[in-house]
C-alpha cells in the first residue's frame, strides 16, 4: 500500500513553538502593554463616559498599521526566521536535521508555518485585548478592525518571507541580519548615496532625498505618505452658545491596496526561498554567501559601496584643504575611490574565502574593481545627462519658492506664480551658472540663493542651491541681477505679505503698531498704536513701496556699516483677520495673524503716510540701526527698562493676534509674522 507524503510535521511544529516560547511569550507581554493602558484609561474614565467614537479608535488602529506595525515587523521578523533557520548556520545542527524522517520540503513547510505562527501570536494577543476592551468601552468599529487585521496579515507574511529568503543565501547568522537589513533599506541608501555624490561634483545640487526608489525600500516606502496614509474628514457644527465642535465622519485608510501587493511579493520570494533551500549545501554552513552566483555580486557590491563610501571620505581627509570652490576635484576623488574600491574588494574576498591569504591571483579582479570605482567618477564628473546645467523653461513650471541671502542684507523668502517674475529667477540661474568659477570662489562676501521649481508635469518638486563666495567689488551679471531680483515688486510682496497674500485665505487689516518709535523728549522708544483705518491707509503706502521697489535695496550692501545706515530700528506691525476659505473637505475657520515689516530710509512712501498721520514729527522719529548704536554708547538713549537683547527678541520673534469684531485673540506662534527684506 503507497504511503502518503505529508508535508507538514505537527512534532516539529510544537517542538519549535516550545522551543522558542520566551521569544513569542515576550512580545506577546509586551504587546499586551498598549490595551491594559487603554483598559485603564477607560476605567479612569468611566466606561460609557468618554468622548471618544468608534471611529477614533479606528483612526488609531490605521495609525499603528501605518507607523508601527511595519518597524515591529521589520525587526520581530528577522528574529523569528533566526528562531526557525538557524540550524542552517551550524555544521551540526543541519546534518541533523537533513537526517530527520522529514524531506526537506517537509521542513520548508513546517519552519514556515512556525515562523508565521510566532509572527502572528503577539499580534493576536494584543488585537484581542483591543477588540475586548473596544467592545466593552463601545468603540468596537467591524470595517476599522477588519481591515486592521489584513494589513498586519499581509505585512507579517511579508516580512517574514524576505527573512526566510535571506536566511537561505547565507551560511552565517551575523552576514544574515546584516543581508536582511541591507536589503530592506539597500535602494534608499543607494539612492541617498548617489546624490550625496553628484552634490559633491555638482554646482547647486543638493543631496537631499527624491524618495525616487522608495517602493524597493519598503520600510521606507510604507511610512511614507506615499506608502500609507490616514485619511481623516470632519464636521463642524455650532451650539447654540457659539461653541464649535468638531466630530469625525470617516476614517480611510489610503493606499491599503499597497499591503496586497507587497503580501504577493512575499508569495514570490517564498517561492525563490524554496529553490534556493532545495539546492542548498549543507556543507555551506558558516558560509557569508551560499549561494555560488551570489559570491561575484557580494564581492564587487561591496568594492562600489567601499569606493563610494571610504572613497569620499579619504578624499575629505587629504584633498579638501587643495579644493577650491565647493566642488570636489574629479582627479584626486577617482584616486580615492579607486583605492577604497581595491580595500572593499579584498575585504570581501577575506569574508568568503574565511581566510587573509586571497591575494594570490586576484589581480584581474582587483583591477576591475579600480576600474570601476574610477569609471563610476568619471562618468558622475562627465555629468552626461546634463544634471549641473539643468535649467527648467518658464513653460513647464507652475510656481517656484525662492529664498535669498546675502552677508549682510536680511534674507528673502517667497512663493512666486508671476510669469515675468519666473523668468527672472530663470536668468539669474542661467547667470549664476555662467560665472560659477567667480561667484564659487574663495572670497570675502558670502551669499546663498535657493530656488525650489514645482514642474507642471506631474507636480514634480525640484531644488537648486547655490552658495556664493565671491570676492568684493565683483563685477558680475549674476550679482546684478540678483540686486535687481530683491527689488522685484512680485518677490517683495510675496516676501512682506506671505500669508495674506495667500489666495487660498481671506485677509483683512484690523490694526497695529509702529514698533521703537524714538521720543527725544522722554529718550525712550515708544510703541504707537494704529487705528484700522491707520493699518489700512499704511499697508497701501507699504505697497507703493513695493511697486516702486524700495524694498530691498540694501540687500547686496558693501558693508555691515551701510546697512545700519539705511535700516531703521523701528518697524511696522500690522494685525490681520484671516479667513480660511472653505473646501469640499475643509469648512474652514477664522483666526489672527501678524506681520512685521522693517523699514528703510528708501520706504518714503510709507515714511511720509506716517508724518502725514501725525505718528512722526519733531518730537518722535524713527531712528537708523547707526544712530542708535552711536546714541547708546554715548549713553544719550534708554531702552524704557529692557536690555536691548530682549527687546529685539520680543519684537522680531513674538506676533500678537489682535481681537477684532468679536474674533477670539491670543497670541501666534513665533516667526508668523515675517520681517521684510530690503
Amino acid at each position: 500500500m503507497q504511503l502518503k507524503t505529508s508535508y507538514f510535521n505537527p512534532t516539529l511544529f510544537r517542538k519549535n513553538l516550545m522551543r522558542f516560547w520566551p521569544l513569542w511569550g515576550g512580545a506577546s507581554a509586551l504587546g499586551a502593554l498598549a490595551p491594559l493602558c487603554a483598559l485603564a484609561a477607560l476605567i479612569h474614565e468611566g466606561f460609557r463616559s468618554h468622548s471618544m467614537q468608534p471611529l477614533d479608535m479606528t483612526a488609531i488602529y490605521y495609525e499603528v498599521l501605518h507607523y508601527a506595525v511595519p518597524i515591529i515587523s521589520l525587526l520581530y521578523g528577522v528574529l523569528c526566521a533566526l528562531a526557525v533557520w538557524n540550524y542552517l548556520y551550524n555544521h551540526r545542527s543541519v546534518s541533523l536535521y537533513h537526517a530527520l524522517p522529514i524531506t526537506r520540503k517537509g521542513l520548508f513547510v513546517t519552519n514556515v508555518l512556525s515562523g508565521l505562527a510566532m509572527m502572528l501570536i503577539p499580534y493576536a494577543v494584543t488585537g484581542g485585548l483591543m477588540i475586548l476592551i473596544s467592545l466593552l468601552g463601545g468603540l468596537f468599529e467591524p470595517v476599522g478592525v477588519l481591515v486592521t487585521v489584513l494589513g498586519v496579515l499581509g505585512l507579517s507574511f511579508f516580512y517574514f518571507a524576505v527573512a526566510t529568503l535571506i536566511a537561505f543565501v547565507t551560511g552565517n547568522p551575523f552576514a544574515f541580519a546584516a543581508f536582511y537589513f541591507i536589503f530592506h533599506f539597500l535602494a534608499a541608501a543607494a539612492e541617498w548615496l548617489v546624490m550625496e555624490l553628484m552634490s559633491q561634483f555638482y554646482y547647486g545640487v543638493s543631496s537631499t532625498y527624491q524618495g525616487v526608489l522608495d517602493f524597493l525600500s519598503p520600510t521606507v516606502f510604507f511610512l511614507d505618505y506615499k506608502g500609507l496614509n490616514t485619511h481623516t474628514e470632519f464636521q463642524d457644527t455650532v451650539s447654540p452658545d457659539g461653541w464649535v465642535e468638531r466630530t469625525l465622519e470617516s476614517v480611510t485608510l489610503e493606499n491599503g491596496w499597497v499591503i496586497a501587493v507587497y503580501a504577493l511579493a512575499g508569495v514570490v520570494l517564498l517561492g525563490c526561498a524554496w529553490l534556493l533551500y532545495r539546492r542548498r549545501r549543507s556543507e555551506c554552513a558558516g558560509d557569508v554567501v551560499a549561494v555560488g552566483w551570489m559570491k561575484p555580486v557580494f564581492r564587487y557590491g561591496v568594492a562600489l559601496c567601499a569606493a563610494v563610501t571610504g572613497g569620499t571620505l579619504l578624499y575629505h581627509l587629504f584633498f579638501n584643504s587643495f579644493q577650491k570652490g565647493s566642488t570636489v576635484m574629479p582627479l584626486p576623488m577617482a584616486v580615492c575611490m579607486a583605492a577604497a574600491g581595491l580595500v572593499g574588494y579584498y575585504i570581501a574576498s577575506m569574508l568568503l574565502a574565511k581566510s587573509f591569504h586571497v591575494f594570490r591571483g586576484s589581480w584581474k579582479g582587483a583591477l576591475a574593481s579600480v576600474v570601476a570605482a574610477a569609471a563610476v567618477c568619471a562618468v558622475i564628473a562627465l555629468d552626461p545627462a546634463g544634471v549641473k546645467s539643468w535649467r527648467p523653461e518658464a513653460g513647464e513650471l507652475e510656481s517656484v519658492s525662492l529664498s535669498l541671502y546675502s552677508d549682510y542684507g536680511r534674507s528673502i523668502s517667497a512663493g512666486i506664480a508671476d510669469p515675468a517674475a519666473i523668468q527672472r529667477v530663470l536668468d539669474l540661474h542661467g547667470a549664476i551658472l555662467e560665472e560659477k568659477p567667480q561667484l564659487d570662489s574663495d572670497g570675502n562676501r558670502y551669499g546663498h540663493v535657493y530656488l525650489g521649481y514645482r514642474l507642471r508635469d506631474g507636480g514634480q518638486y525640484v531644488t537648486r542651491q547655490y552658495a556664493l563666495s565671491y570676492s568684493d567689488g565683483l563685477q558680475s551679471e549674476a550679482l546684478e541681477q540678483l540686486r535687481e531680483l530683491a527689488c522685484d515688486p512680485a518677490v517683495q510682496e510675496a516676501n512682506i505679505f506671505p500669508m495674506s497674500r495667500d489666495s487660498s485665505v481671506t485677509a483683512r487689516v484690523t490694526g497695529g503698531y509702529v514698533e521703537e518709535v524714538y521720543n527725544s523728549q522722554t529718550r525712550e522708544f515708544e510703541n504707537l498704536e494704529l487705528t484700522p483705518d491707520q493699518a489700512r491707509e499704511l499697508e497701501a503706502a507699504v505697497l507703493r513701496d513695493i511697486q516702486a521697489g524700495h524694498f530691498g535695496k540694501t540687500f547686496l550692501a558693501d558693508s555691515g556699516e551701510e546697512e545700519d545706515r539705511a535700516v531703521y530700528r523701528g518697524k511696522l506691525s500690522f494685525y490681520y483677520s484671516i479667513t480660511q476659505k472653505a473646501t469640499e473637505v475643509y469648512s474652514g475657520e477664522t483666526y489672527g495673524d501678524s506681520e512685521s515689516i522693517v523699514l528703510s530710509i528708501y520706504c518714503t512712501e510709507t515714511l511720509q503716510a506716517l508724518e502725514d498721520m501725525g505718528l512722526l514729527d519733531g518730537t518722535r522719529r524713527l531712528m537708523t540701526q547707526m544712530e542708535y548704536q552711536t546714541m547708546r554708547q554715548a549713553g544719550d538713549v534708554q531702552d524704557g527698562g529692557y536690555p536691548d537683547e530682549y527687546d529685539e527678541y520680543l519684537y522680531e520673534y513674538t506676533a500678537y493676534s489682535h481681537d477684532t469684531a468679536g474674533l477670539s485673540g491670543g497670541y501666534a506662534e513665533p516667526g508668523d509674522g515675517p520681517d521684510s527684506d530690503f
